[in-house]
Parts: C-alpha cells; structure tokens; sequence
C-alpha cells in the first residue's frame, strides 16, 4: 500500500502543530502564534516554514482528510454556488432552516413565497462558477524583444 505525502505527523512537534493550527483559519501568522511561536517573530519565521515542501505536504494532507470526513468536494461547492446565485437572483424561494418556504403578503394583500434579489451574492456567486469552468481565464502579454544577431554573435565568441 502505498503512502501518501503528508501522511506521518511531523517530527517537529511544534511544525505538526502549526499545521493542525493552520487548518483552523488559514492563517500563517496566527497559527505560528498557536503553535508557540513569539508574536514579534511569528510573521517572518512562520511565512519561511510555512514554504518548507514537507510543511506544504502535511498541510495539504491534513486538508484532504478533513475534506473527505465532511463530503466536500468541487461538485458540493459549485451546486452550493448554483444554489446561492438562484436564490440570490430569485430564482429560488427563501426558506426556513428545515428547508419549508418562508411566505410574506405580496403588495396585493395575498400569500406568497418570498424572493429577495440579492445583487452582490448573485455576481459573486457566478463570479466563482464561472472560474471554475475557466471562462474568465486571465490572459497576459508578453513582449519580448531578442536582437538575435547579437545572441549569435555572443554564442559564438562563447565557444
């Protein structure tokens, strides 16, 4: 059977504890200062560690364990993202926790489910869609300018 990176805890004890601290926000500096570290030197020394390829292992091991106990995955985020942004645009009506709908008089006096248009979490909602099926693929230019007689010439006064 073959083992995964990141899967044996730490030597360090103070390093395994950062990373179990660092799951907790995501937050280098605070899970530095959890794990023992000074909060003047928490920053600095904890932003070197945290770059350190067997830190990034054990951190990304934790993740997808704690990932797989609570179900998450790409596919429970987009339909959570889905759900939000048809909610949001009222395409969904609001409900309570147990998932009934909630209802509100309508402006002619009769009963009816509420919708509430909630602009910002419809476009940040199909913000993140969209980027997760690469339609807003940022594109870059580069321009590069090479005098190639002189990258010759240097070669060959090279050899």
């Amino acid at each position: 059977m073959t083992k995964h990176a990141g899967a044996d805890s730490l030597k360090d004890d103070r390093h395994e504890l950062f990373c179990q601290e660092y799951l907790k926000d995501l937050n280098i500096t605070q899970a530095g200062i959890r794990a023992g570290y000074s909060t003047k030197s928490a920053k600095q020394h904890c932003s070197k560690l945290f770059a350190k390829p067997e830190i990034q292992e054990r951190i990304a091991y934790l993740k997808e364990i704690r990932m797989n106990e609570l179900g998450l995955d790409a596919y429970y985020v987009l339909k959570n993202l889905k759900s939000i942004a048809e909610r949001c645009m009222q395409a969904e009506a609001v409900t309570d926790r147990e998932g009934n709908p909630v209802y509100i008089e309508g402006p002619d006096g009769q009963i009816q489910p509420a919708y509430v248009f909630k602009e910002q979490g419809a476009t940040k909602a199909n913000e993140l869609i969209g980027k997760h099926i690469g339609m807003f693929v940022e594109k870059k230019k580069i321009n590069v300018e090479v005098d190639l007689m002189s990258e010759l010439i240097d070669e060959l006064s090279e050899e």
